[in-house]
């Protein structure tokens, strides 16, 4: 398999350079852009690098000395892994065959011959360079024998991955109903759809609060990251348990960091006629759950933390334990970037929390991105929020509305 980069001003102009030189059987197995602090062109802009390749041996080239030396040690490599065969790189073509160099080769880095800092520092950077390689080839060639799929399901993945749904999870989704459905349903749009939504709605989670009046006093308390939304969403679902669901409904309120929040807290419970409690310590909610005793549903707002602040999430550990709640929901924004929110979920999970709300779903431009932290953090969705009205903009989580959300791109509105 032959390897190279491409540098050019734009992706269409690195593409046809590899196309030029590779072919047009050649694949890409990375693209990245190059900062104006290492390469700019002469305009100024970005450059962009594309890794591509092409199954075919490597063309015979006098190599430098160096090179030749390092190149010759995987060979021997290889063929002791062979079993002495008369094998080489170039011809062996297969993963595995490269990944055992690459392998056995650092197992003999570890007892060779001291050599010259430089010439070590070059032979590890191609370790390096052998293994990203090796991971990016792997990834592409599970996906590259993915079926011809039919044109329709062709466009279906297209729209996940234009709704950002990963790339690898719209291939998964795809490959499945691809193999669950009949030509004639391939064909059909409506059937198509139809086991696509049903596929993404299979592996999302939901759990809402029991309906009807509970056995004894139902603690739930909100926790999640500064400004997604908390004290609206627990107004919203406090509003809905006494107005609609007919319960006797308290109010704890330990978001004393944030200016206004218990002056908008205690506005909506004077409104709702709802009674308030404010704590500022662990002893002080302890206390208040127990004042609220004969309740039947009891909401606590906490304060936003920073889910990068170890001490704060620490210190809301402490108020949740005092509290000792039946229901932590975590409030995540739909609007918030997939790498953070699964870092939110990540740090937050000291706490326990064992349901998720979504909130300012509506403000949400796509949600695909969401599936894949949905799907590996395991907890399940309780509600789903789309705007600042109380109680109007709140509805019960459902798997497949979620589903349509993340394959259409639409929002919903409660």
């Amino acid at each position: 398999m032959r390897i190279k980069k491409f540098m050019a001003a734009t992706i269409k102009e690195a593409t046809e350079q590899m196309k030029q030189e590779l072919g047009s059987d050649a694949i890409i197995l990375n693209t990245r852009k190059i900062g104006k602090s290492k390469m700019i062109n002469f305009l100024g802009k970005e450059m962009i690098e594309i890794t591509a390749a092409i199954d075919e041996p490597l063309p015979k080239k006098t190599r430098p000395e160096s090179r030749q030396k390092s190149e010759d040690n995987f060979r021997t490599i290889l063929q002791q892994e062979k079993g002495e065969r008369n094998v080489s790189p170039e011809s062996s073509g297969t993963i595995d065959d490269l990944r055992s160099m690459a392998e056995q080769f650092e197992k003999r880095n570890q007892h060779a011959v001291p050599i010259g800092q430089a010439e070590y520092q070059q032979l590890r950077d191609d370790v390096d360079e052998m293994k990203a390689t090796l991971k990016s080839i792997a990834e592409h060639m599970k996906y590259s024998k993915m079926p011809a799929l039919p044109e329709l399901l062709q466009h279906a993945y297209a729209q996940l991955v234009h709704n950002d749904v990963d790339e690898r999870q719209a291939a998964d989704i795809v490959q499945s109903v691809y193999g669950k459905l009949t030509d004639a349903q391939l064909s059909s749009r409506n059937d198509l759809e139809k086991a696509l939504l049903a596929e993404i709605a299979c592996s999302l989670k939901t759990a809402a609060m029991p309906k009807g009046k509970p056995k004894g006093c139902r603690v739930i308390a909100l926790v999640g990251p500064t400004g997604v939304g908390k004290t609206t969403t627990i107004a919203k679902l406090a509003a809905i348990s006494k107005l609609i669901n007919r319960l006797d409904v308290g109010l704890i309120s330990a978001d004393t960091y944030r200016i206004g929040a218990i002056e908008q807290l205690r506005t909506f419970a004077g409104i709702a006629d709802i009674p308030m409690e404010v704590v500022y310590k662990p002893k002080d909610i302890a206390a208040a759950v127990k004042r609220f005793k004969n309740k039947d549903v009891v909401f606590i707002d906490t304060v936003g933390r920073n889910q990068k602040l170890s001490k704060d999430i620490a210190e809301l550990k402490k108020f949740l334990e005092a509290a000792a709640p039946d229901e932590i929901h975590l409030v995540v924004s739909g609007t918030t970037g997939k790498k953070t929110l699964a870092d939110v979920v990540e740090k937050f999970s000291s706490l326990k929390a064992n349901r998720l709300i979504l909130s300012k779903m509506d403000e949400a431009a796509s949600v695909g991105s969401l599936l894949q932290v949905l799907q590996e953090s395991h907890i399940p969705v309780s509600y789903i929020t789309t705007g600042q009205t109380v109680p109007d903009d709140i509805v019960t989580a459902d798997s497949s509305v979620l589903a349509k959300m993340m394959y259409s791109g639409a929002s919903i509105h409660a």
